[in-house]
């Protein structure tokens, strides 16, 4: 998590990061959205070398490298 979010900001990309341990994750996106971050990114260990991506204008979500957005 902390490695991309330093690849991110070393690329000068603004970056709100979620870490509020006591809010599910669907609390978390509901938020990202009320406040309208037009990219999520979720790193997991489902995931795991790869990122989830989704665009708020969009529904689909995808499964890219930290590379290929970057």
């Amino acid at each position: 998590v902390f490695k991309v979010y330093k690849e991110l900001l070393d690329k000068n990309v603004d970056v709100l990061f979620d870490d509020r341990e006591e809010m599910t994750a669907g609390e978390k996106f509901a938020d990202a959205d009320l406040i309208g971050i037009p990219i999520r990114l979720v790193v997991s260990k489902r995931t795991g070398e790869k990122i989830e991506y989704k665009k708020r204008s969009e529904n689909k979500t995808k499964l890219v490298y930290i590379k290929e957005i970057l």
